[in-house]
């Protein structure tokens, strides 16, 4: 029994490409709740055109999730990256969503 134990506790530790990363500092974001994580798969562009990467946040930009789901930025930051993980947070005055590292302003 021990040894079972064990063995899927390794497991679980190897188990790293289901860890959804958001470094941020916790304690600014107390009475959040997360109520959603997953990664961005890409954003509409100015001309309507889906792009498969993240360039980050302007005000009304709709970044595509997970292929199916949307999320419109509120707020404007730059990021590059390839399909990040993002984590979305909200409480009763709005909602963040942690991508890459950054928090931006969402709805």
């Amino acid at each position: 029994m021990k040894k079972t134990v064990f063995f899927i506790f390794i497991l679980s530790l190897l188990n790293l490409g289901n860890v959804i990363a958001c470094e941020v500092n916790i304690s600014d974001y107390v009475g959040y709740q997360i109520i959603y994580s997953g990664t961005v798969t890409g954003y509409i562009d100015d001309n309507g055109q889906e792009q498969d990467s993240f360039e980050g946040c302007e005000h009304g930009r709709v970044l595509i999730v997970d292929y199916s789901k949307q999320i419109v930025c509120a707020g404007y930051g730059y990021s590059y990256a390839y399909h990040p993980d993002i984590v979305v947070l909200a409480n009763e005055y709005g909602r963040k969503a942690c991508i890459n590292n950054e928090v931006y302003d969402v709805r």
